[in-house]
């Protein structure tokens, strides 16, 4: 009888092990980074403009179904311009930026395949670094160089404030995300929004 009770509490152990694993492998089993496919971006004055947006899950240990989200983008923009004589407008532009947003998400309900994020909207930034900045058309050769500088900068922080409603609008996309799927363990599936996308893994989680 001892042997028998002994090689059940040892099943049962294991049957338990087996199911923690299993829970903790489907809760965090979309653990690291994740980067979608660059996805056009509507902003005032641009010809044409795209975001290339990475998703960062980071469960939290011990607490299955929730962790820290960070999403980052890489945004990319060009205006061409038609030259009218003046010097500020007589030039095309091609603008490079990133922006990031951070906060923690949690499973919805009892439906790990969907997730509920809440952002910190202090943490968004969104840089456009004067060096991202270029003119595609020489014709500003003939300018001196703190002329060049001043308006490199200028054009800088205008894309700036234009790129920061554009994407915060991206990032408030991911504040619901449904049916989350991960096949081959380097391709993520979900959907947001009533559209579906597909992530490819760019991090392995730790």
């Amino acid at each position: 009888m001892k042997l028998h009770t002994i090689s059940f509490f040892s099943a049962l152990a294991v049957l338990f092990s087996i199911a923690a694993v299993s829970s903790c492998s489907r809760t965090d089993r979309f653990a690291g980074a994740w980067q979608a496919s660059p996805e056009r971006l509507f902003i005032q004055g641009a010809s044409d403009a795209t975001a290339t947006v990475t998703i960062d899950f980071a469960p939290t240990e011990g607490k299955p179904g929730t962790g820290v989200v960070n999403i980052s983008a890489v945004i990319d923009v060009e205006q061409p311009v038609t030259s009218t004589g003046g010097v500020d407008q007589a030039y095309e532009t091609s603008v490079a930026g990133t922006a990031s947003i951070s906060g923690r998400y949690t499973t919805d309900g009892d439906d790990d395949d969907d997730i509920l994020v809440s952002f910190d909207p202090s943490s968004l930034q969104v840089n456009v670094d004067p060096a991202g900045v270029t003119f595609s058309q020489n014709i500003l050769s003939g300018t001196q160089q703190p002329v060049l500088d001043s308006l490199t900068t200028a054009t800088a922080e205008r894309w700036r404030v234009l790129i920061t409603p554009a994407i915060r609008e991206v990032f408030n996309s991911y504040r619901k995300i449904d049916d989350i799927k991960v096949h081959h363990g380097d391709i993520m599936s979900c959907e947001m929004n009533d559209r579906d996308y597909t992530f490819n893994r760019v991090g392995v989680p730790d």
